[in-house]
């Protein structure tokens, strides 16, 4: 056991060597895909769970799911793309599991059904093989300790607290975390440097998205300025090359984009700046150079920018927008989002996606007979789970979002995720909504995730009478006035 665990030390060793000679400049990938095979040991098809999802990251930390049916025998395999080298996530039963992985590389992974639960520390539960298994099995035995750990809890539901006195007490617990992660090292004698640095910046880069989020989360602070700001992340740096293997950097420097334009948005003291401009595009620009250079700085103007092509009319301050970039692949990524958004939304058919979709034709059925009986109907779908908190505080707006449609040709369905039987109704009679709801069971909700290719909650769909999908970005429900959202959805419905 000692010179197997010594072996896989080296190995790990190894992986870090190989890292630490990627470059910025060419650290992102355009085709490669990772494989992740394996077998679940002692699966039990016809008991539930016949799904497993992995999660990927695009540039700006965004996950994107994907499920695949598990075979009879336990087997499964996958290929995922994701841009950059670093980690994904494996969500199987009510255990979610982190991987590292490299674009090109194979990895192959065992799972033991008996073993892994969320109500376990799920030791010995999945075993890497392959490339970056010595990592991986590391990263196991990492996560099964550190979910056992009573850290300090910071409460972001608190509004009460000042965003300094929040960031403090995000940052007393990111010490915390990061004495245990030396204690962890030293008991196990862990001597690859690669994940130690990784783990250290994937737990103060996750400290530092709820500290930005903080200042903007339902109180929008319209006082902050970018010095307050970049003070209470003071000890997180911004500009760090080494951790462009890791999913929440991206996370962090969107945030941090984030919150840079609502500062320009909301507080007057922009004001002059903007009429000063002339483009508020390129003072959200001109505010991030000020504190990052190299990748953060290309990263951070790629956030700013990826979103606002369906905005910018003027072709030469696009272009001249763009080429702030230096990195050519997020300058090509930019191009390719503008001529999606000029080209528009593709709609597609529910049911041909579902008929489609690898997977069992009974874990499916009760969805087609769904979408089924209500072609032939507009629909608006809301994907939401009580246990989100985005989606309750969408469901007293509803009734009047209803009422507004009475007498149009406009059904809404309203789909629970995660969520009981009991409380799904509970909820619908709680805010008196005249709507069907519909309970998904687990294996619902991972098929119809692959099919409308949705990853968080709420999330809204607008179906025309022949079942296809004709939107996807309605906004929140109780944002702008419901006259306005009417002649909206009537707009994308009675386009042809």
């Amino acid at each position: 056991m000692k010179k197997l665990g010594i072996l896989l030390l080296a190995i790990s060793s190894c992986y870090a060597a190989v890292a630490q000679n990627q470059t910025a400049t060419n650290y992102f990938n355009e085709k490669d895909s990772v494989q992740i095979s394996g077998k679940i040991i002692g699966y039990k098809p016809g008991q539930g769970d016949h799904f497993m999802t992995f999660s990927t990251y695009d540039l700006r930390g965004k996950a994107t799911n994907e499920a695949i049916q598990i075979k009879e025998n336990g087997d499964f395999w996958i290929k995922l793309y994701q841009p950059f080298e670093g980690d994904m996530l494996l969500n199987y039963k009510d255990a979610f599991i982190d991987l590292y992985t490299k674009p090109g590389t194979v990895i192959r992974l065992e799972i033991n059904n008996d073993k892994i639960s969320s109500e376990k520390n799920n030791e010995g539960a999945v075993v890497a093989f392959g490339q970056f298994a010595a990592l991986n099995n590391l990263l196991f035995r990492f996560h099964q300790e550190f979910a056992q750990q009573p850290f300090s809890k910071v409460n972001m539901g608190d509004k009460t607290q000042s965003d300094s006195l929040y960031a403090a007490r995000k940052m007393a617990r990111l010490d915390e975390q990061l004495r245990f992660l030396d204690s962890f090292v030293k008991q196990h004698q862990v001597k690859d440097q690669f994940f130690i640095n990784w783990k250290k910046n994937e737990l103060q880069y996750k400290t530092g998205i709820d500290i930005l989020f903080f200042p903007f989360a339902g109180k929008f602070n319209d006082k902050i300025v970018q010095s307050q700001l970049l003070k209470i992340i003071e000890a997180i740096p911004i500009n760090n090359p080494g951790a462009l293997n890791n999913s929440a950097y991206y996370g962090f420097l969107k945030m941090l984009s984030t919150g840079q334009e609502i500062m320009v948005n909301i507080n007057p003291s922009y004001d002059l700046a903007k009429k000063q401009t002339g483009n508020v595009i390129d003072l959200y620009l001109n505010e991030v150079d000020k504190f990052s250079t190299g990748p953060s700085k290309d990263i951070l103007h790629y956030n700013l920018l990826v979103d606002k092509a369906s905005f910018v009319k003027d072709t030469l301050a696009w272009d001249r927008q763009v080429k702030t970039i230096s990195n050519p692949f997020l300058r090509q990524k930019l191009i390719e989002k503008k001529a999606k958004t000029v080209k528009g939304f593709t709609s597609y058919a529910i049911l041909d996606r579902l008929q489609k979709l690898k997977a069992n034709k009974s874990l499916k059925q009760k969805l087609i007979d769904l979408f089924t009986q209500t072609k032939g109907t507009n629909l608006y779908i809301d994907f939401w789970g009580d246990w989100c908190g985005p989606c309750m505080a969408e469901m007293p707006s509803y009734p009047r979002l209803i009422d507004a449609f009475k007498g149009k040709p406009l059904k809404f369905l309203f789909l629970s995720a995660f969520t009981t039987e009991e409380n799904m109704l509970a909820v619908k009679k709680k805010y008196g909504i005249e709507a069907e709801f519909v309970n998904l069971n687990k294996d619902e909700v991972a098929i119809l995730n692959n099919v409308f290719e949705f990853y968080s909650y709420p999330s809204h769909f607008l179906v025309n009478s022949e079942g296809r999908v004709v939107a996807n970005t309605l906004g929140h429900v109780g944002e702008g006035a419901i006259g306005e959202k009417v002649q909206a959805f009537d707009k994308i419905l009675n386009q042809k």
